[in-house]
């Protein structure tokens, strides 16, 4: 049952009462005599949902996404958040990240991931911008 305040008009006291939500949310006092000297006060809930997911952890990541109707594209985002703050804490590294693309080289003899391949792209691009060189696609 959830508390419900109710503050005394005439004093500012103020009362915390259990009532189930199908209650008409009503208080007159102890013993119901202070009709009208009561009023319900109303506060914002204390709720913190999925406000801090910890990057490092594997199971804080999949509690922040049960029970939602989230689409393919925002867990994605949710999950570059996630390396986005893991690769803060190391020099612009994420280590999750780094394994990765190692397991998937060590799976494809070598190859690079084609992540890897389009950072490696846009680096290139970047240097040859700085010497003078314009590439179009």
């Amino acid at each position: 049952m959830p508390l419900y305040l109710y503050e005394n008009k005439e004093t500012e006291e103020v009362v915390e009462i259990l009532q189930s939500m199908s209650e008409v949310h009503e208080y007159h006092g102890i013993d119901g005599t202070e009709k009208g000297l009561w009023r319900r006060v109303f506060v914002n809930p204390n709720v913190s949902v999925d406000t801090k997911v910890d990057p490092f952890n594997k199971q804080s990541f999949i509690q922040s996404t049960v029970g939602k109707n989230d689409t393919y594209g925002d867990l994605q985002n949710r999950a570059a958040e996630a390396s986005q703050a893991r690769a803060q804490r190391y020099d612009g590294k994420d280590p999750v990240k780094e394994s990765y693309y190692k397991d998937y080289h060590k799976k494809t003899n070598g190859k690079l991931h084609p992540h890897q391949q389009k950072e490696r792209f846009n680096k290139a691009k970047e240097k040859a911008n700085k010497a003078g060189i314009n590439i179009e696609l």
